[in-house]
């Protein structure tokens, strides 16, 4: 076989690799404008929502008052708590109520920045991930990368659960 036909036919298996593996991968996600719109927009009033201080906006926001709310904690701290409970996971009760409450009496500054902000869709159920600042007074107290799951439920997005990391 010649080398220009030797290069036809490797094109061509290619070719055929590449859509077997398209296939395989299975259909994309059911997403529209719409509602990733729809789900930016929350995201924005939540931000918006601390920085008015508003924690009661905050929980509304939420499907209902137990969504997960909570950072993820270090295996150190981890290991000091399961000095008095053997079977702490590592995430503990919701800190929503802890952060509404935050923001309700805080005489502070407080913000929210978000950036390289990802949200995938698929009918009823979203996922949000981004990295972000806390900031008080103008100065970053912590960031890390926040991770949301969001449904749409009544015709609107509610949050599911909220976890972060947190590194100062």
């Amino acid at each position: 076989m010649n080398k220009g036909k030797a290069g036809v036919a490797f094109i061509v298996l290619l070719t055929c690799a590449l859509a077997g593996q398209a296939l395989a991968q299975g259909p994309e996600f059911k997403s529209n404008a719409d509602d990733l719109a729809k789900i930016r927009s929350m995201l924005e009033e939540f931000r918006q929502d601390i920085i008015h201080k508003d924690g009661y906006a905050i929980t509304k926001l939420m499907l209902n008052p137990n969504v997960l709310f909570h950072h993820t904690n270090t295996q150190e701290e981890i290991d000091s708590a399961r000095k008095y409970n053997a079977q702490f996971d590592g995430i503990g009760p919701s800190q929503l109520d802890g952060f509404a409450k935050l923001l309700a009496t805080s005489k502070d500054k407080l913000e929210e920045k978000f950036r390289n902000i990802e949200i995938r869709q698929d009918g009823p159920l979203g996922l949000v991930t981004f990295n972000y600042d806390f900031v008080i007074n103008d100065k970053v107290h912590h960031s890390g990368l926040e991770v949301w799951q969001v449904c749409k439920i009544d015709g609107q997005w509610k949050i599911l659960s909220v976890a972060w990391t947190i590194y100062p």
